[in-house]
């Protein structure tokens, strides 16, 4: 294991190297190295290749907004490679994003990897990342999770695949800042996800739903009195009612590991997510955690299954071969559920 240290210490990925020394190793921030690592953070090469597009980026307009090439998703990557948010490449745009009300959009997962992303780039003072965290908190409560467009025509009752990213956004706020609603919400996100064994959320009566669930949007096609939205609820409720669920399926994809990730999430994330609040181990998670640690290769790390290289503007390592970045979060995990740097790095 100490050649997977010291290969996660290289100096070619300063973000790993502060993470690992500080998370993985516990080094205090005024160790040498770490802040040697923290000063070199703005030199990843990917953070430079991106930065190099800054102009492109931020002149970005609305029909960008779900593209990795916009804005949005832009800050979110920049924020996983722990950049200067206050660099003059970055601030204006932030300062942009910070303005607009997107904030309060729609797409829960959408609003939680910007929040997440502003407080990593240094913003989690500014008014509208604490109104917008807070109010993230309460729509989590209010709707027992969080509904989405995207979610309508689906059995589910909210959009499960945003928890990991809706628990990753109130983890960033210091324990000593939460809320109530703050803490309620990821107490009940660490019960979801873990209820869930983390990845087996797919109701099985899914396929027979879509098959005889109200498609029309025509108003006209809807019965009396109701709206095409009204009468397909009606018919969900009517089959849930006679039918339920069925037997809850695994999610596949999210046994797929990737770094960085779009509004889809895995279990690596997922894991990343619980262990970064503090989540104890539980029975149930020792299905996701096997999961992990069968894709430990021979040498000690893991690889890059799934990959947004030629969707962004910079490629992130390499699709199919050893990554630092799931390696480091692998790790992480294992050390956090499993006790297992007893035995990886000898404390």
């Amino acid at each position: 294991m100490d050649a997977v240290l010291s290969w996660l210490l290289q100096e070619d990925n300063p973000p790993v190297r502060l993470l690992t020394l500080t998370r993985l190793l516990q080094r205090p921030e005024t160790d040498p190295e770490a802040q040697d690592a923290r000063s070199r953070l703005m030199t990843y090469s990917v953070t430079q290749e991106i930065l190099s597009h800054s102009d492109e980026i931020w002149a970005s307009g609305p029909r960008m907004a779900w593209s990795f090439r916009g804005k949005l998703w832009n800050t979110v990557y920049l924020g996983y490679f722990m950049a200067d948010g206050h660099d003059p490449r970055i601030a204006p745009g932030v300062g942009a994003l910070l303005s607009q009300r997107w904030v309060h959009d729609d797409f829960g997962c959408y609003v939680a990897s910007g929040l997440t992303a502003f407080r990593r780039l240094g913003y989690g003072s500014h008014p509208a990342v604490i109104e917008g965290t807070e109010a993230l908190a309460q729509r989590v409560l209010d709707d027992g999770g969080l509904t989405c467009m995207g979610m309508n025509n689906s059995l589910m009752p909210g959009c499960y695949m945003a928890l990991p990213k809706l628990l990753l956004c109130f983890g960033e706020v210091p324990p000593e800042e939460r809320s109530p609603a703050v803490q309620h919400a990821i107490d009940w996100i660490v019960k979801e996800l873990v209820d869930h064994q983390v990845y087996l959320y797919l109701p099985t009566n899914e396929k027979a739903w879509d098959e005889v669930r109200p498609r029309s949007r025509r108003k006209a096609d809807a019965p009396p009195g109701e709206t095409p939205e009204s009468w397909r609820d009606k018919e969900k409720a009517r089959f849930i009612a006679e039918h339920g669920l069925g037997k809850l399926q695994p999610k596949e994809i999210w046994t797929r590991f990737g770094f960085p990730l779009n509004y889809n999430s895995d279990i690596l994330e997922a894991m990343v997510a619980l262990a970064t609040v503090g989540a104890p181990m539980s029975e149930k998670l020792e299905k996701p955690l096997q999961v992990i640690r069968d894709k430990r290769t021979k040498d000690g790390t893991w690889l890059m299954e799934k990959s947004l290289n030629r969707q962004m503007w910079a490629d992130v390592e390499t699709k199919g071969k050893p990554s630092k970045w799931i390696t480091y979060r692998a790790l992480l995990v294992l050390s956090h559920f499993a006790g297992e740097d007893q035995n990886l790095w000898g404390h």
